[in-house]
């Protein structure tokens, strides 16, 4: 699934091909994408405009076509963008497909259709009105905040760090990534632990998100010394030579080292 990492990527790739060119014609080739927005509302408000802005948000996307007419992209678990300019390589999974002025197109893949493609007045009242968190690399998200907000909370700290109405942006892989890096056990409560922990798993959220950012924007491999090279029970801890564990938490298959993390 696309996390924000991946999403960042996604919306570098958009600004890259897609921004300033002009939307010649919009192709809807499987409707079950589309979110609330109706198949000719969504084509009539996009043909004709064309892409100025995209920001991300967690695992949102979001790119302006116009006034107060903003696409919104979600990648679900198979989401993909690909731009090409043979009309006759259309992707076999695209869903939405862009064709610009230019003869380039734009297309949005989605094999398992868990994505959505609409349309939004405002990113900002999308956000407030789904109830998604603050984006974890905003730089309003301080320690002091990220403290407050886990203190309104119960329950064990990973699925508080995927739940996107805390933070928005970190899913599986990226959640256990921080808590090894922070050395707090999945399962932790919360509320048990101390200033200091909470600071070690906010400062390495934020690490590993940028990290993961800049190794998927450089097509480099994951160093060794991470986590994501040893999810496999009884693998060997790159950090501490303990011993690699797999458990379930929040219905997630989950990773840890079982001497290091507390």
């Amino acid at each position: 699934m696309p996390e924000l990492p991946e999403v960042e990527i996604y919306a570098r790739y958009f600004q890259r091909h897609a921004l300033g060119q002009r939307i010649a014609r919009v192709r809807v080739l499987d409707e079950r994408i589309l979110g609330a927005t109706r198949k000719a509302t969504f084509i009539r408000r996009l043909t004709g405009e064309q892409f100025t802005t995209v920001r991300r948000h967690g695992k949102h996307l979001f790119a302006q076509a116009g006034e107060r007419n903003w696409l919104h992209l979600h990648f679900g678990m198979t989401g993909d963008l690909a731009y090409y300019c043979d009309p006759a390589e259309d992707p076999r999974f695209a869903r939405v497909v862009f064709d610009f002025d230019g003869g380039g197109h734009l297309a949005f893949e989605d094999m398992r259709l868990f994505g959505i493609v609409d349309l939004t007045s405002d990113p900002d009242d999308y956000i407030r009105e789904h109830a998604v968190g603050l984006d974890p690399l905003d730089p309003a998200l301080r320690l002091r905040l990220f403290r407050r907000l886990m203190e309104k909370r119960r329950g064990a700290i990973k699925p508080l760090l995927m739940s996107q109405q805390v933070v928005a942006g970190i899913g599986n892989l990226y959640a256990d990534e921080t808590l090894f890096r922070a050395s707090i056990h999945p399962l932790r409560p919360v509320d048990r632990m101390t200033p200091d922990e909470m600071k070690a798993v906010y400062t390495n959220m934020r690490r590993v998100l940028n990290e993961m950012v800049a190794l998927k924007a450089g097509e480099g491999d994951y160093p060794a010394r991470m986590l994501v090279q040893h999810r496999e029970e009884g693998d060997v801890c790159p950090r501490c030579g303990g011993e690699i564990r797999r458990t379930i938490v929040g219905g997630r298959t989950t990773y840890f080292c079982s001497r290091h993390q507390r």
